[in-house]
């Protein structure tokens, strides 16, 4: 009788309004398009609590499938930020900068996570035509930092031969000017979106809609956020962006492969071929791929070379080819060794999001100029030490279980945006140095959404299971 009295109250999903929906999707958009934008802090706080007073609403709704195993991801989100709190009072190095950054960093992550969960929850509660509708106005938000760079791009380059006066703000600034962007805003804002275009082509290839209009605007997207890459000369991205494109290629083409196999093998000859052409370009463009190898053999030699602790202030010693090493192979390798002692060193972390592994760095070497580690998990590890990252992933691991074994993939654009898009940012923290300001924020608020969008959609798959 408990059992059947449980299963009633699961099937008894509150429905969300659908103006709240649209008031969270045009935040999330808004947000989206100028999160890493200067001077847009203003509006970045209105769409976070905005968003966060919705989400909170939403939460309160769904309170009673928290209940359920399927919840431990979103346990574990909580568990992140009972774990922070716990860190501060307990296990700090420096309580004064660990407070700042907890009435800061973690004040924003809090108000996303509300926002992000809230509205992952209720976007799975809709039905899939309703959620296409949805779906258009978030994704005009994953587009619009490219679109946005594009603009300025054009500004910059081709203002002045057509007579317009453009605001320096509108054009791509130079590094310490007040309308720069750094390059690894890019990386986290463009390469999930990335993702999320490859995603939905290969679901539309899948279901044979290869000519469908739509995939004109996610092939479109792709080469978009290719040429930021190499406009912008941004390593990682290109990196990161190959690697994505052929792992959602290949899953399309050698699934069921014996079906159209001469179909999916010209379109993996052809896919290799564009990613081998960009790839030969983008080395010739970069000296630094032609002296990894001998850099890495100075950079790993940490002991002997010891230029890393002084940030380039002492200089930077030669390769056995007899010329400098490449500042960015010499760094990013002596760092990340450096960076994985330290964590063996210090398994709680020193507390901080950003520049932990400066600090770290400090008591052992009084002398060092570091700030970061150029991996974004090395330095977030750092920061909130192996329990706080294990947390995370604990989460994503539940969040993407989820999403996995809901059964709505082929009709939800949603589900295809919500598993991608967070594949993509667990893989971008690997090699970029992104562990401080809104990227860990970008970070939690993607990990509650999907969370939220997989415990409904799994909530939802075996209600449907169980009615069979």
């Amino acid at each position: 009788m408990s059992n059947l009295m449980k299963r009633d109250t699961i099937q008894k999903i509150p429905l969300i309004p659908s103006w709240m929906l649209w008031a969270q999707a045009f935040c999330f958009s808004v947000l989206y398009a100028i999160w890493v934008l200067p001077e847009t802090i203003l509006v970045r706080h209105i769409c976070l609590i905005a968003g966060a007073i919705v989400g909170a609403y939403q939460i309160y709704r769904f309170r009673k499938f928290f209940l359920t195993k399927k919840a431990v991801g979103v346990w574990a989100i909580f568990g992140l930020f009972l774990w922070a709190t716990i860190h501060l009072f307990f296990l700090s190095y420096d309580f004064g900068l660990q407070l700042h950054e907890f009435q800061s960093i973690w004040k924003r992550t809090a108000l996303g996570a509300l926002f992000a969960l809230g509205f992952g929850m209720a976007l799975s509660q809709q039905a899939p035509q309703k959620q296409s509708r949805f779906f258009i106005l978030i994704y005009i938000g994953l587009i619009a930092p490219t679109v946005i760079f594009l603009i300025r791009y054009g500004f910059t380059h081709f203002g002045a031969y057509v007579g317009i006066s453009v605001p320096d703000y509108w054009t791509i600034c130079e590094w310490k000017t007040f309308c720069y962007v750094p390059k690894i805003d890019y990386v986290c804002f463009c390469v999930p979106t990335l993702a999320v275009a490859l995603g939905l082509l290969k679901n539309n290839f899948i279901k044979g809609k290869l000519f469908a209009p739509i995939n004109a605007v996610y092939v479109l997207t792709i080469f978009a956020i290719f040429f930021v890459f190499y406009a912008e000369n941004i390593k990682n991205g290109v990196l990161y962006g190959i690697l994505i494109l052929l792992i959602i290629s290949g899953s399309a083409a050698f699934r069921n492969f014996k079906k159209h196999w001469i179909q999916k093998t010209l379109f993996m000859t052809a896919t290799l071929a564009v990613v081998l052409a960009f790839l030969i370009n983008h080395v010739q463009y970069n000296e630094s791929w032609k002296t990894f190898g001998a850099d890495a053999k100075i950079a790993l030699d940490t002991q002997t070379y010891r230029h890393w602790i002084y940030d380039g202030n002492n200089g930077y010693p030669n390769n056995e080819l007899g010329n400098p090493v490449s500042i960015t192979n010499y760094m990013r390798l002596a760092w990340g060794k450096t960076g994985l002692e330290l964590i063996a060193q210090y398994p709680l972390g020193y507390g901080l999001i950003e520049k932990s592994f400066g600090h770290l760095s400090k008591i052992n070497w009084p002398e060092s100029k570091l700030h970061q580690s150029h991996s974004g998990w090395i330095d977030l590890t750092l920061g909130i030490g192996l329990p706080g990252v294990a947390i995370i992933l604990c989460a994503a691991f539940f969040a993407l279980r989820n999403l996995h074994f809901s059964q709505r993939e082929v009709n939800s654009p949603l589900l295809v945006m919500s598993y991608w898009t967070l594949v993509a940012l667990l893989l971008i923290w690997i090699t970029t140095e992104i562990s401080q300001r809104v990227y860990f924020d970008d970070l939690i608020f993607w990990l509650s959404f999907v969370s939220g969008f997989g415990l409904l959609g799994r909530v939802q798959t075996d209600i449907q299971k169980s009615r069979l």
